[in-house]
C-alpha cells in the first residue's frame, strides 16, 4: 500500500523519461546505425559525382579548344585569308595544314612531284663519274675555263634530263667564275628557260639555282640591285609551293636571305626568317605525315557537310581535321604525340590533389586503371581515346571507410550504452526514492507511535494525580517518577529528531574538549536506570579509570551510548544481560593504525541479517524482518551515532549473528581529529580555537 501511493508519480516519472530520453536516444541510434551505411554510399556518390563533373569539365574544355579551331578556320575562310600560313596560330599543336583541289592533288603550301624513271641507260654510272670528275677538279681550284669544258663532255653523256641540266648548269656557273661573264649568264638563262623547273639530283629546281647565281652575282657588282633581287627570289620562294620530299627550295631561300641580309630591313629579314623556319617545318611534317592521310577518303568525309564544318579522324601520327571550302579540300595535321602529351599533363589538374579520384587520358592502345567509375569517350575529336576518372587510392577510401564504420557504431553502441546506464540508474534511483519514502513513511509512523506512547503514559499518571486516584505518597511518588522517566524518554526522542535535522542542514556543530570518556559513558548510563526499557535488563558495565583522556563532546557521547544501549535493550528478550565496557586498542582511523578506546554495547538479542548490516547505518533503514518489525523506532538512531563518531574524528562498526546477538563498537582516537569534514569544535585547556565549519 506504501509502494502503491507513489506508483502514480513514478508512472508519470517513468513516462515522461521514457518519451523525452529513451525513446529519442533509441530513435536516434537506429538512425546512426542506419546512416553508416548512408555514408559509405554517400562517400561513393561524391565520388562518382566528382569523377562525371571532372569528365565533363576536360571533354567541355577540349570541346571549347576544337571548337575554337574550327571558328578560327572558318572565320579565315570567310574573309578571303590563308589557313595555310601560320599554322600555331590556329592551334599550338598544328604542325601542317594541306589544300587539294578538286582532282585531290595537292595544291599549297607543298606539291608533290612524279619522279622520273630510276633506269639508267646503259652509259648513265659512266657520264656520271665524269660529272663528279670535273666536280672535283672545280672544287680543288683546277682552271675553270677547263672546269667548264668538262662540265659540257659530262652533259652531253647524260641520259637523265635532271642530271644533265646540273652539268650545264655547273658549266655556265664556271664560265662566270672565269671571267666569260655574258657566255655564262647565257648558258644559265638557256637552262633556267629549258629546264628550270626540272631538279638536279639533289633536289634543287634548276631555275632557282640559276635565279641565286645571278642574283649573288650582281650583289658583287650593283649591291641594292642584287639584294632586291635576292629579295624578289625569297618573295616568289615563299609564295610557290615547296615539294614535298624535297628541300631545295628552303634551302634556296636561306642562301638567298643570308647574303642579302646586311643590305635588306631587319623586320623583313626577322619576317621572312620566321616565314623560312614555319614552311621547313611544316614541310618536314608533311612528309612525315601524308603518307597516312588518304585525300579521296577525306573528301568523301567531307563531301556530305557543309562548307567550313569540320570532320576529324585519328591516324596513327596525326589528328586529321578536314573541312571543304568552294572547290577545295583543306586538311589540317595535329602532332597526335604533343597534342596528348599535353592533354595528359591537363587532365592531372582538373582535380585537386585532396579528391579521392584522379583522372587518366587512355589511348587506344593503353590498359585501363583499375577502379575506374566514370569514362567517357573524346570522339568526335580523338576517336578510340577517352578520359578516365579512378579511385586515386582505393585501399585507403576502403580503410578510410572501415575506420569511419567503426568510429560511427562505436559512437553509437557508447550512446545506446550510456542511455542504458541511464535508464537502469534512473530505475534504482526510482527503486531508491521508494525507498526512502517507504522510510519516511516508516519514520512518521515510527515517531508518531513513539511520541504518542510516552505522552500516553505522562497524561495518564497526571490524570490519575489529579482525580486522587492516587491514594497513598508511594503511588504519587510512583506516578511523579513515570512523569519524570516518560519526559525523559520524550525529550530524548525529540532530542533524537532535532539533531537529525540540524545534521541534515548541515548545522550541527559539537564542542570537543579533552576529559574522561569513561565518565561521559556512565552519566548516559545513569540518566537511563529508571527507565521501563531497563526493568528486566541486567547491565554489565566494565569501564576503567585509568584510561587516557579523549577530545569528546560528552553529550554528544552520551547521545550515542543512550542510542546503542536503547537498541540493544529492544531487541533483547526480557531479563537479557546487556555489557557495556571500555578499553584501549588500535585501529585504522582515517587511512592509518593509530591507537583508539573503544566502547563497545554487546546484546544478546535476535541479532541482524547480513543483508541489513550494510543499510543500518542509513537514515530510516529498518530491517523488514517480522521480529524486527515489532520493535517500534525511527531508523535514524544509528545515523546520528554515526555521524557523531566520524565528528569525533572516530567511527562505529557492528558485529552480528541473527539469532545470537550484536556488538557496536564506538572508536575514538586518542589523538584530537585534526582534519574533518563535520561541524566541529575543538576546545583545549589552554584556551579555545576553530578548527572546522559546518559541513
Amino acid at each position: 500500500m506504501e509502494d502503491a501511493l507513489h506508483v502514480e508519480s513514478v508512472l508519470r516519472f517513468a513516462t515522461i523519461f521514457a518519451g523525452t530520453v529513451v525513446v529519442p536516444a533509441l530513435l536516434l541510434g537506429w538512425i546512426g546505425i542506419r546512416s553508416i551505411r548512408s555514408e559509405e554510399l554517400d562517400v561513393q556518390a561524391e565520388a562518382r559525382r566528382t569523377a562525371q563533373a571532372a569528365t565533363r569539365t576536360f571533354t567541355d574544355s577540349l570541346d571549347r579548344e576544337f571548337q575554337g579551331f574550327q571558328d578560327a578556320v572558318q572565320t579565315r575562310l570567310e574573309s578571303g585569308r590563308s589557313t595555310l600560313e601560320s599554322p600555331k596560330e590556329l592551334h599550338p599543336d598544328l604542325v601542317v595544314a594541306l589544300r587539294f583541289d578538286r582532282d585531290l592533288r595537292l595544291e599549297a603550301p607543298f606539291q608533290v612531284e612524279e619522279r622520273a624513271s630510276a633506269a639508267h641507260s646503259a652509259g648513265g654510272p659512266l657520264s656520271m663519274a665524269a660529272w663528279r670528275s670535273a666536280d672535283r677538279y672545280a672544287r680543288r681550284g683546277g682552271d675553270p675555263e677547263r672546269a667548264a669544258a668538262r662540265f659540257a663532255q659530262a652533259a652531253s653523256h647524260l641520259d637523265r634530263p635532271e642530271e644533265a641540266a646540273r652539268a650545264q648548269f655547273d658549266r655556265g656557273r664556271m664560265l662566270i667564275e672565269a671571267g666569260k661573264v655574258r657566255e655564262g649568264t647565257a648558258a644559265l638563262q638557256v637552262v633556267a628557260a629549258d629546264e628550270g623547273s626540272l631538279r638536279d639530283p639533289w633536289g634543287f629546281r634548276c631555275g632557282d639555282l640559276v635565279a641565286l647565281e645571278l642574283a649573288e652575282g650582281q650583289l658583287s657588282q650593283d649591291p641594292d640591285g642584287g639584294a632586291a633581287r635576292l629579295r624578289a627570289l625569297v618573295e616568289r620562294l615563299l609564295t610557290d609551293p615547296w615539294t614535298v620530299g624535297r628541300g631545295g627550295e628552303g634551302a634556296v631561300a636561306r642562301r638567298a636571305l643570308s647574303l642579302a641580309e646586311p643590305l635588306l630591313e631587319p623586320d623583313w629579314v626577322a619576317g621572312a626568317r620566321g616565314r623560312i623556319a614555319r614552311r621547313s617545318a611544316m614541310l618536314y611534317w608533311a612528309e612525315q605525315l601524308l603518307p597516312e592521310l588518304d585525300p579521296a577518303m577525306a573528301w568523301a568525309e567531307a563531301e556530305g557537310v557543309k562548307p567550313g564544318v569540320v570532320r576529324w579522324r585519328t591516324g596513327s601520327h596525326a589528328l586529321w581535321a578536314t573541312t571543304r571550302w568552294e572547290d577545295d579540300l583543306y586538311t589540317y595535321a595535329f602532332d597526335l604525340d604533343s597534342l596528348t602529351s599535353r592533354l595528359k599533363a591537363d587532365v592531372r589538374g582538373v582535380v585537386t590533389r585532396e579528391a579521392p579520384v584522379t583522372v587518366f587520358l587512355i589511348g587506344p592502345d593503353e590498359a585501363e586503371p583499375s577502379e575506374v567509375i566514370e569514362r567517357r569517350p573524346l570522339a568526335p575529336y580523338l576517336s578510340g581515346w577517352s578520359v578516365a576518372v579512378a579511385l586515386r587510392d582505393p585501399a585507403a577510401l576502403r580503410s578510410d571507410q572501415a575506420w569511419r564504420r567503426t568510429l560511427r557504431f562505436g559512437i553509437v553502441m557508447i550512446s545506446v550504452g550510456m542511455i542504458a546506464l541511464g535508464f537502469m540508474t534512473s530505475v534504482r534511483l526510482i527503486g531508491r526514492e521508494l525507498d526512502v519514502a517507504r522510510m519516511k513513511a516508516d519514520f512518521a509512523a515510527s515517531v508518531s507511535h513513539e511520541l504518542r506512547s510516552p505522552i500516553t503514559h505522562i497524561r495518564l499518571q497526571g490524570e490519575s494525580l489529579l482525580l486522587g486516584l492516587a491514594d497513598t505518597d508511594e503511588e504519587r511518588d510512583a506516578a511523579y517518577q513515570a512523569i519524570v522517566r516518560e519526559s525523559e524518554r520524550l525529550s530524548r526522542l525529540v532530542d533524537n529528531v532535532l539533531d537529525f535535522a540540524a545534521i541534515e542542514r548541515g548545522a550541527k556543530r559539537y564542542a570537543l574538549r579533552p576529559g574522561d570518556l569513561c565518565e561521559s559513558v556512565r552519566r548516559a548510563l545513569v540518566s537511563m536506570e529508571s527507565s521501563l526499557e531497563f526493568k528486566d535488563m541486567t547491565l554489565e558495565i566494565v569501564l576503567p579509570d585509568d584510561l587516557p583522556a579523549v577530545h569528546h563532546d560528552a553529550d554528544a557521547v552520551a547521545q550515542c551510548v543512550i542510542n546503542l544501549v536503547s537498541n540493544a535493550a529492544k531487541y533483547s528478550p526480557d531479563g537479557a544481560t546487556l555489557q557495556i565496557q571500555a578499553k584501549v586498542g588500535e585501529g585504522e582511523l582515517g587511512g592509518r593504525v593509530q591507537p583508539v578506546i573503544e566502547v563497545s554495547v554487546v546484546d544478546h538479542g535476535i541479532g541482524i541479517a547480513a543483508h541489513d548490516l550494510r543499510q543500518i547505518f542509513e537514515p530510516f533503514y529498518r530491517s523488514r524482518d517480522s521480529q524486527a518489525r515489532r520493535r517500534k523506532g525511527t531508523g535514524i538512531g544509528l545515523t546520528i551515532t554515526r555521524y557523531i563518531m566520524e565528528a569525533h574524528g572516530g567511527d562505529i562498526q557492528v558485529q552480528s549473528k541473527l539469532g545470537k546477538g550484536s556488538t557496536f563498537i564506538l572508536r575514538f582516537p586518542l589523538e584530537p581529529p585534526v582534519d574533518t569534514d563535520r561541524g566541529t569544535r575543538f576546545l583545549a585547556s589552554s584556551g579555545r580555537h576553530r578548527a572546522g565549519t559546518g559541513a
